[in-house]
């Protein structure tokens, strides 16, 4: 390398730490929130996408519904925003979409009981029988299995 090209190239690299070590420390740490807020984040562009046509939606009106910054919604579809359940609230009302379920009601188990026979191998009779209960899901009120 020319003594030319070294200076030119000193010039250019810095003292500096970049800090990317820290900064993939904290998106290891906070990996479950922003994984959850990047589908979030894609959601609301599809919905907006969406309703461009028919009402005109777009980051900039979100935002101005809302009473926040474009660059606070700007961060918010880039998934890079913690937000709070009154902001998620507010987008869904603004844009008339759920973003997240609660479970309401009363969860309740679904037991049923079954038996499995021990069978003698020589001459294929039932020697034992043993009931147990098996867990078979959930309902909820609406009567719904998960």
């Amino acid at each position: 390398m020319s003594k030319a090209n070294l200076e030119n190239f000193k010039k250019l690299i810095s003292d500096d730490k970049s800090g990317w070590l820290e900064k993939a420390k904290w998106r290891k740490e906070n990996r479950a929130w922003l994984d959850k807020s990047a589908k979030i984040a894609v959601r609301i562009l599809s919905e907006i996408r969406a309703q461009k046509p028919v009402n005109g939606m777009t980051q900039k009106k979100l935002a101005e519904a809302m009473n926040v910054t474009p660059q606070y919604i700007n961060k918010v579809v880039k998934g890079k925003e913690n937000m709070t359940l009154e902001t998620i609230a507010k987008i869904e009302q603004v844009l008339g979409i759920s973003l997240m379920e609660v479970p309401t009601g009363k969860t309740t188990l679904s037991v049923k009981a079954a038996s499995i026979d021990k069978v003698d191998r020589n001459t294929a009779v039932t020697v034992a029988t043993k009931v147990i209960k098996l867990n078979t899901g959930f309902t909820t009120p609406t009567g719904t299995n998960g």
